[in-house]
């Protein structure tokens, strides 16, 4: 017989759990929960498009080699689409604009338009390039 006389060490068993403790789980996600509902708000407020002229206004440079990383397309007064310093109509470059691109795999899309080009021309042009698959779209104005 050893000191203490019982096998245990001279404690009583202790069961064993077989429930997790949900507590510190419930914690957390509360504290998500919050962090998103104070931030949502926030977030539908802006919606990322800088306007022609804007004044003070936050903007991202084109840089100087534009033509491996980005697109530029512009869109003149009469409708003309301009592409590559050539110039279509809004069918041809509907048309073209798969065989254009073909070689080029870029992140991002400019569409620089003229200042009394209409918002829907603006519009359908940003629609038919997120058709086309490119979904980061830029608005290029001049700075002030």
């Amino acid at each position: 017989m050893g000191v203490g006389g019982s096998a245990s060490g001279g404690r009583g068993k202790r069961k064993l759990v077989s429930e997790i403790n949900i507590t510190p789980l419930v914690d957390t996600l509360l504290v998500l929960l919050i962090i998103f509902m104070v931030t949502a708000p926030a977030m539908t407020r802006t919606i990322g498009i800088d306007l022609p002229s804007a004044d003070g206004a936050r903007a991202e440079k084109l840089p100087v080699s534009v033509e491996k990383e980005f697109l530029v397309v512009g869109i003149a007064l009469n409708d003309q689409i301009i592409f590559k310093e050539k110039t279509y109509s809004q069918a041809d470059f509907t048309n073209q604009f798969p065989s254009l691109v073909a070689d080029m795999d870029p992140e991002k899309v400019f569409i620089q338009a003229d200042q009394k080009v209409s918002y829907d021309r603006l519009v359908e042009m940003m629609v038919f390039l997120q058709n086309q698959g490119h979904e980061k779209i830029g608005l290029v104005f001049e700075d002030q």
